[in-house]
């Protein structure tokens, strides 16, 4: 099986998230692609990286990297985790100067948000399939408390679970909740 990972916002594919989908999954083969704070270069990487890719079965993205996924032309499997629904509202306090939490391939390790850089979200539309799965965790201080309401009223179709203790990936939800992903 052959499954590409997103980061979230700030994220880096140097991190403990790819290294326990590694250690846990090893018989996946992981396709981390780094993305950055712009959505359209974001997301024409990850539709250029599926193209030229077409054994990719899985995309799993976490947080902004939900998003994207949401966004991408991509007809089969996949896993949101804490997905941003509304980055326009959820960023707008990342508005500034913010630090890389990774090392980055280009080296960078730190990168300006500005409000037009939120402005360009409003082309892109998130989309819910048949094929989409959303763990999320019951109260987010990332997203809102509301976030489960939010879930319900977007995902018409996603199976929903709340698997997470906090916002972010952690190992015992590597190990124990994301294999559920795979058995299905």
């Amino acid at each position: 099986m052959k499954a590409v990972y997103i980061h979230g916002f700030a994220g880096s594919i140097h991190s403990d998230t790819i290294t326990n989908l590694r250690k846990y999954y090893p018989d996946v083969e992981w396709c981390p692609l780094e993305v950055n704070h712009l959505v359209d270069e974001s997301v024409a990487k990850i539709n250029d990286f599926i193209g030229k890719n077409p054994d990719i079965e899985c995309l799993i993205g976490s947080s902004l990297g939900g998003f994207y996924v949401l966004c991408a032309d991509f007809n089969g499997k996949k896993l949101v985790i804490n997905p941003v629904l509304n980055p326009m509202s959820s960023l707008k306090k990342a508005v500034g100067i913010n630090k890389y939490r990774g090392r980055r391939e280009n080296g960078e390790k730190e990168f300006k948000l500005t409000m037009q850089d939120l402005f360009r979200f409003k082309a892109f539309k998130p989309k819910d399939t048949p094929k989409t799965v959303c763990h999320y965790t019951q109260h987010d201080p990332n997203l809102g408390e509301d976030i489960k309401r939010e879930y319900q009223k977007f995902f018409a179709h996603a199976e929903m679970t709340p698997h997470l203790r906090s916002h972010f990936t952690d190992e015992h939800y590597i190990k124990h909740k994301l294999g559920e992903i795979f058995q299905k």
